[in-house]
């Protein structure tokens, strides 16, 4: 047995009330004395809550995080943290919270200590990204990566339905794929296992518990749509989303993140929903050049076969199965061919040529 296996330095605490509880030593493990709160407008109040045991350490706070991270506002950011002369940056939201605070840690290099209230996504990675003029730019900075992670279930139980599914279909995905991923090896491995049974069993969890499928349920009564969530699922799916995203921060991706993240940049399909659609194929087409992952998807997902097993839970949680679902015309099914074929030859366990492409996508289209 040989093989490499490489993690990067961060530092994660999970449990449920953390946000409330543990900052605090966070704070103080990560030597802040200085603190940049970063949040959003609807955080606001929250950052003000689990803040206010260290609140003489707060030297300022920027609630202007905005979605897709737009330059101009991550950048007013920066220049409050360089005025207030800030030692450390804490951000509490989403996705947009964390993305500016990586922007004031690639300007700055102060750590960051993250408190997402969504499914940790951005928060494990040293990727930062920004819009400018209305184009996405992206790059890889060590520094970005945050020091701690502090993963709370109270924060995430209360995400919707739709997002719970997105974010534990999303990482299924990421899961299955560190089994045959260029970085694949047997930690990464053992890993990918207990991501998919932790997720199955969250998603499972959830799907049984009352979730109010009808939009106007949870907008007049929100309270009442989430009495009923289990607080054991909501702490498997999100610890299931954050080992898989372990995972892939080892192994990278390969052909099924390729084929997802061409679809929703080409017909601006629906990212999540193309994980549950594109993944069953990608799979089957895998299984026969790898049949001891196939196999250990299959055991991690308590079935007896890998894609039968993936589609059953698919079908639990009222996720789509064809492409023809999300939007996608079968006249722009030739094109989706040509620009995947335009990126091959792929790191993938079986060769795929064009043909490939052509069966894949025509068998996802269908569902």
């Amino acid at each position: 047995m040989r093989f490499r296996y490489e993690t990067r330095p961060a530092r994660v605490v999970f449990g449920r009330g953390t946000a409330r509880t543990a900052l605090v030593g966070e704070v103080e493990h990560l030597g802040m004395q200085r603190v940049l709160v970063v949040t959003d407008r609807v955080h606001e109040a929250t950052a003000h809550e689990v803040t206010d045991g260290f609140a003489d350490a707060v030297v300022g706070r920027f609630a202007g995080a905005e979605p897709h991270v737009p330059l101009a506002a991550a950048m007013r950011a920066v220049a409050l943290a360089r005025d207030l002369r800030a030692d450390g940056v804490l951000t509490l939201g989403d996705g947009a919270a964390t993305g500016t605070g990586k922007i004031v840690a690639r300007e700055t290099r102060l750590p960051i200590l993250a408190v997402p209230t969504g499914y940790p996504a951005t928060e494990l990675t040293p990727v930062w990204a920004t819009m400018s003029a209305g184009r996405r730019e992206t790059g890889t900075d060590p520094a970005v990566l945050p020091r701690s992670v502090v993963l709370d279930p109270d924060l995430t139980d209360v995400q919707p339905w739709t997002a719970a599914v997105g974010a534990g279909l999303t990482a299924v995905a990421q899961a299955v794929e560190a089994h045959w991923a260029p970085g694949a090896n047997p930690v990464s491995s053992v890993l990918a296992d207990e991501a998919v049974s932790a997720l199955a069993a969250g998603l499972r969890g959830r799907a049984a518990a009352p979730h109010g499928r009808e939009p106007e349920d949870e907008v007049a009564d929100p309270v009442g749509t989430w009495a009923g969530t289990s607080q054991e699922a909501g702490e498997q799916l999100l610890y299931g989303v954050f080992v898989a995203a372990t995972a892939r921060s080892v192994t990278g991706t390969g052909l099924h993140h390729r084929v997802c993240h061409l679809l929703t940049s080409t017909f601006d399909l629906p990212l999540a929903q193309l994980h549950a659609v594109v993944l069953p194929h990608v799979l089957a087409f895998n299984a026969p050049a790898v049949p001891a992952a196939a196999a250990r998807v299959a055991r991690a997902l308590g079935a007896d076969h890998p894609v039968l097993g993936l589609r059953g839970l698919c079908a639990e949680v009222g996720a789509p199965r064809g492409l023809v679902e999300l939007g996608m015309r079968r006249d722009q099914l030739e094109e989706a061919v040509v620009r995947l074929c335009a990126a091959l030859p792929l790191a993938n366990p079986r060769p795929v040529g064009t043909a490939d492409v052509r069966e894949l996508l025509t068998a996802a289209y269908r569902g």
